[in-house]
């Protein structure tokens, strides 16, 4: 279920609950109350045959809640309306757990990316700030007086040994002094581009140039940082979890935020008690912008096949038994309290176990707990049983 939680107004919450309670012990009053506790069906002592009942094919082998009994409200038309009493059909429903956070976008770790010269030189920059650029655009050139020197060193060089080849003869230490000097060459400027001593780089991925470190015309040491890339799109999402909360999270869970797919990071908790949960998103595939606020939702449990369900405010708790209340299909104005057993909740509804079988169900969505509380409390009389089919009989036997 999700981790939020809505507040509600104190006083409203008990003029709600006092109101309701006024309700409930009217009806009680006014227009009575009966219940149904657990008994034997004994065949060979229950030969019962009710008005306009046939028991041919009538199957007492499943009788659902009647195992258990059940406890009966009566509560005329009038007191129905009254109290805004309203009813239900379970659904089949695939129903998933999901837990929800909300946070912000932010730039990822590797959305930076700095660009720096290989060599030493004046720097010349061909891009301006802001400017999108494209993977193998041209970002800056380097003037470098050492390449320079290095090219006239290889070309005097070249021209030596072309000396010897003409010449029919070989000059093997001359030879191995160029391939040296070229692979000097090579190491320093990399994957730049470089002629007559001025090295051009360009940019390896798109971006967006964020900032100039090194300023245009200035002298640039080998190494120094020439241009700042920022890529925009490349987001995740950032939130700050209560430490009870991120223990139903796990590092690769699947997430979903605003459509997009990602998956949950969890970070270090804090001295506070809250742990920073990050969603990541495949390269480009976030939805929102950095600073914007979206909630993730991550799916911790779900049928794979429908299963019935009500919503989860049809359920009220007598004792410590979970419970709905069931309007009896041949008197409208009695309400069953039925056991059951509720699985898993999600999206406010619940599903449920335990449900009489056969036939449409009207369940109380609305009114649930007055009836609640309109329950005799102690003993009370068993005055009937449900059959497989869902109805209900009165008679103990």
């Amino acid at each position: 279920m999700p981790l939020r939680m809505n507040v509600e107004n104190e006083k409203e919450v008990k003029e709600m609950t006092m109101m309701k309670t006024i309700f409930a012990l009217a009806g009680v009053l006014c227009f009575g109350a009966f219940a149904v506790e657990p008994h034997d069906h004994d065949h060979a002592a229950h030969d019962h045959d009710h008005a306009g009942h046939d028991h041919a094919g009538h199957d007492h082998a499943g009788h659902g809640p009647a195992a258990k009994g059940v406890k009966a409200v009566a509560v005329a038309e009038a007191v129905q309306k009254a109290m805004g009493l309203k009813t239900v059909r379970p659904e089949k429903r695939r129903l998933a757990s999901t837990v929800a956070f909300t946070g912000r976008y932010e730039l990822s770790p590797d959305a930076r990316r700095t660009v720096a010269t290989p060599v030493a030189g004046r720097l010349a920059l061909l891009v301006k700030p802001l400017a999108r650029v494209k993977a193998g655009e041209a970002l800056f050139t380097v003037t470098s007086p050492d390449l320079a020197a290095r090219a006239r060193e290889l070309a005097v060089l070249e021209r030596r040994l072309d000396v010897y080849r003409k010449l029919g003869t070989k000059n093997a230490p001359l030879a191995s002094e160029l391939a040296v000097k070229k692979a000097e060459r090579e190491a320093l400027v990399g994957d730049a581009e470089e002629k007559d001593g001025v090295i051009t780089v360009r940019a390896a991925s798109d971006g967006l140039v964020e900032a100039f470190p090194s300023e245009a015309g200035a002298w640039v040491e080998t190494g120094a940082s020439v241009v700042r890339l920022v890529a925009p799109e490349d987001l995740r999402l950032r939130a700050l979890v209560a430490a009870s909360d991120a223990a139903r999270l796990a590092d690769g869970l699947a997430a979903t935020v605003e459509g997009a797919p990602g998956e949950v990071r969890l970070g270090v908790g804090d001295a506070n008690g809250l742990v920073p949960v990050y969603v990541v998103f495949p390269k480009g595939g976030a939805k929102g912008r950095a600073g914007a606020r979206a909630t993730a939702t991550c799916v911790l449990d779900a049928h794979e096949t429908p299963v019935t369900a009500v919503p989860a405010r049809c359920l009220v708790r007598i004792g410590l038994q979970p419970t709905v209340f069931v309007r009896d299909a041949h008197d409208a104005d009695r309400f069953l309290a039925v056991d059951v057993v509720p699985g898993l909740s999600a999206g406010g509804w619940t599903a449920v176990t335990g449900l009489p079988s056969g036939g449409d169900l009207d369940v109380v969505a609305e009114g649930a707990y007055e009836l609640k509380l309109a329950l005799p409390s102690g003993d009370a009389k068993p005055v009937g049983h449900f059959h497989a089919d869902g109805t209900f009989h009165e008679g103990a036997d």
